[in-house]
């Protein structure tokens, strides 16, 4: 081959494959298509519409369709392996609670995953108290008169659970402390279970503040006691179950986000500083003002020392009430 045709070949060569880069980089731009976030629970649940805003907020920020999947049930088991069925390449973002990775691994060391390899943290977005509650109409003006019936005919007040293990062991905790036995009814959602409440069908329960106050607004519920070492912002007359007789009683609950245990970190770190944005939003601020919860926003190095810290406070608690 003559050396001027060489030449023009090398040079269409060259064009050829500069024409094929661009689209081979565009294949490595993060995110390059809809995020997906998981969430354990049902709709309707004060940390799913917070969710939902984080979501929004992320895909504005990130300019790509964001899209909520809730899969509750089974203590969030079922949210955790459809995260892990997923490629581990950030665009599949799991709403993680204590139940995920604190109190589910010290309740059952056989669960199939491995939280601490598996589950990797980005980010807590909020913390909050819970809140004990009746019917309207309920014969249980106070916590304190739902404790006494409870230790005077063990096993017949009924109080519902839902969306995984926290709000169970809540109720286990304050059992623990008061020396009575409840008949827990396990619900996969809090709008279920309200119902049932409003209702008669059970008792009482303890959920999440946000979601119940418009129903403590309208009247349709009691409030008994909050879960907090301090009143709720929202609820200044309710009285804490400390003051109710418990002194040692608190409990909160956080949620926050986390994907695949293998995801690149170019990817999570990118994830982690654009969430942190979208939990300090306008619109999240202001829909966690009005639930009355607290915005957390920290960093992964934060969460991971907090998830550990909660991992060792609830395996000591449940040697305490004989969970194991």
């Amino acid at each position: 081959m003559k050396r001027g045709a060489l030449a023009r070949l090398l040079s269409l060569v060259a064009l050829a494959a500069g024409a094929i880069a661009p689209p081979v980089l565009a294949q490595d731009k993060f995110p390059n298509r809809p995020l997906t976030f998981i969430v354990p629970l049902a709709p309707g649940s004060g940390a799913d519409t917070t969710t939902r805003l984080v979501a929004e907020e992320l895909g504005k920020d990130l300019n790509v369709p964001v899209v909520v999947e809730n899969k509750p049930g089974a203590d969030t088991l079922i949210a955790v392996q459809s995260m892990l069925k997923a490629p581990a390449d950030g665009h599949t973002v799991l709403l993680i609670t204590p139940s995920s990775v604190t109190l589910g691994p010290a309740l059952n060391p056989k669960l199939p995953y491995d939280a601490s390899r598996d589950i990797r943290p980005l980010t807590a977005s909020s913390r909050g108290q819970a809140t004990f509650v009746t019917a309207a109409g309920s014969r249980f003006d106070s916590l304190q008169a739902l404790i006494d019936a409870a230790r005077s005919q063990p096993g017949t007040v009924s109080m519902a659970t839902y969306g995984g293990h926290y709000y169970r062991l809540a109720t286990e905790l304050l059992a623990h402390q008061a020396g009575v036995r409840f008949n827990l009814i396990p619900y996969n959602s809090p709008t279920q279970a309200l119902s049932d409440v409003v209702g008669g069908t059970v008792d009482a329960m303890i959920v999440d503040t946000g979601a119940v106050l418009p129903m403590i607004d309208s009247g349709k519920v009691r409030p008994l006691a909050v879960s907090g070492v301090e009143r709720h912002a929202k609820l200044p007359v309710v009285p804490t179950v400390r003051e109710t007789g418990l002194p040692d009683y608190s409990s909160y609950i956080w949620i926050g986000f986390a994907v695949h245990g293998s995801t690149p970190d170019s990817q999570a770190a990118m994830l982690e500083s654009a969430l942190r944005k979208a939990i300090h939003s306008e619109a999240h601020l202001a829909q966690i003002r009005t639930n009355g919860a607290e915005v957390v926003g920290n960093d992964s190095a934060e969460l991971r020392q907090l998830i550990a810290a909660d991992k060792e406070r609830y395996t000591a608690l449940l040697k305490q009430i004989g969970e194991r």
